[in-house]
Parts: structure tokens; sequence; C-alpha cells
């Protein structure tokens, strides 16, 4: 392997972790402040690319980025408070079966809006950047920067505003948060914005490297072994767990071939559950006897 071959190899690896890193932050917010797994992520990604194909040619890269980020917070909060609010206080299992019909949903409402012809999108910059004896597509260093500023910035969030330590407050206790005049349907429906914010963002990543199409969902394939591996609930688990699998996934694509690869992630998702359950970042549910 040349050295040019390994710099092109971590360039990918390196962007195929952003993305996987951004769909699995908007997977763990659910998860630490809804307490809800969604598998309408992909469906999300999904849409967020299809309306960046239609703003972008329009608006430009950046505000069509931006609008595209608004209409997707739109959608994610919509889609909480016209279908999940309505599980409150149900089963988890209620809430996953929801999801799966919200990604229904979201597929036809594509359909119907776009039809089943690929779109594409074009990228912020064509410009490369030398390094050792090849360059790096410039969108490379973007998604990575992007990728950065929303995963800290929603630690901080968590972490030091009053509405995060809200957020928060309601996945270890909704009822209880009820009692004390915490608006937990606000807050849950602020949550599923900012996750649809994080999809919208990987979508038009991803989409702009290959195409927009209704196989985009696919992405949840992959993004899932890496949260898994990270931990459900911990946003460094995401971004670690997402760079690991997209590194393994990367290099033995590239000696194995794709299939071998798939099945590699895989393996490393199932010993990982064997191992530690709840992920290397997550923490271990208690249990009350």
């Amino acid at each position: 392997m040349t050295a040019a071959s390994l710099v092109s190899l971590v360039a990918s690896a390196m962007l195929l972790g952003s993305v996987y890193s951004l769909v699995n932050l908007g997977v763990v917010l659910l998860v630490r402040t809804t307490g809800t797994m969604n598998f309408a992520q992909g469906e999300f990604i999904m849409l967020g690319a299809y309306v960046m194909s239609a703003l972008g040619p329009s608006m430009g890269y950046w505000p069509g980025l931006l609008a595209t980020c608004v209409v997707m917070a739109s959608v994610g909060f919509l889609g909480y408070y016209l279908l999940m609010r309505f599980l409150h206080g149900g089963s988890e299992f209620d809430k996953v079966v929801l999801t799966f019909m919200l990604s229904i949903i979201l597929t036809q409402a594509v359909i119907m809006l776009w039809g089943t012809d690929p779109r594409e999108i074009a990228p912020a910059t064509r410009a490369r950047v030398p390094l050792l004896d090849t360059s790096v597509q410039a969108t490379t260093f973007i998604a990575i920067a992007m990728t950065v500023a929303i995963a800290v910035g929603l630690v901080l969030f968590l972490s030091r505003s009053i509405t995060g330590l809200r957020m928060r407050a309601l996945s270890a206790d909704e009822s209880l948060a009820e009692y004390y005049g915490i608006r937990t349907e606000v807050l849950s429906g602020l949550a599923w914005a900012m996750a649809g914010v994080c999809a919208a963002v990987a979508g038009v990543i991803y989409a702009q490297g290959t195409a927009v199409a209704l196989t985009l969902p696919e992405i949840l394939l992959l993004a899932f072994p890496a949260a898994v591996l990270g931990g459900l609930e911990s946003f460094e688990g995401a971004v670690i767990g997402s760079l690991v699998v997209a590194g393994v996934y990367t290099f033995t694509n590239y000696v194995l071939g794709g299939q071998w690869s798939i099945v590699i992630v895989y393996s490393l998702m199932l010993i990982t559950l064997m191992v530690r359950p709840y992920g290397f970042f997550g923490r271990p549910v208690a249990q009350r006897l």
C-alpha cells in the first residue's frame, strides 16, 4: 500500500465516520432525553438530503443547508407532536413500532414529492487539499469540522444549559419532571427537532459524495453497530464508535471486499454485546431487586 493510498483510505474513513457520528448523535440524543430508540433516523437522513437537493441549487450551499436544517427541525418536532407524544407513558416497544411507522410515512412523502429518480447535491467546494503524495477533498475537512462542532455543542447544551439539564431530567423520570413543572412535551419535541438537524447534516454530507436516492436510509445499517459499540447513551461513544466502525469498514473493504467488511463490522458489534452489553462508553443499567 502506497502512502497516497493510505491517505485516501484514512480520508474516506474520516468522512464516513463523520456521517455515522452525526447519525448516532441524533440517536443518542433521543435515547438520553426521551428514552426512545428512533429507527426512523435513516429516513430523516434521506429526507434531509432530498430537501437540500431541492433548495441548494437556488439558494446556494450554505443558505440551503441552513434552510434544510430548519425544515428538518420542523419535521422532527412535528413527528413527535403529531405521533410520538400520544404514547406518553407507553411502553418502549410501542414507541419503537411507531418510529417504524414514521419511517414508512417519511419514505412515502419523499416518493410523492420527488419521485424515485436519484438527485444530486453540489458540494460546498470542489477544492482539494494537497497531502503527502496525493490530495484530499476539502469537503472532508468541512465535514469533520461540522461533526466536531455539533458534538461539542450537544454536550455543552445538555450539561451546561438549564434547558439541557431539564431534558436530562426528563429522561431520568418523566412523571417526576412533570410534577416539578417541566414542560415535557415541549422538551421532547425540541429533542426530536435537534435529532432532525443532525440527520439533515449527515444526509447532506453523505449524499454530496454519492447521490440522493431512496437507499440513503441504509446508512443506518452501519451506523447502528457504531452506536452499540460506543454506547447508546454516550455522545463520546457515538463519535468514537463511529470512527472505529468507519475505519474497520473502509480498510476491510479495501483488503477483503465489501461483503466481508459488513460481516466483520457486525461481528465486532456482537462481540461488544457479549463483553459489554451497554457499550464501551455506556453505563450499566441499575436494576431493582
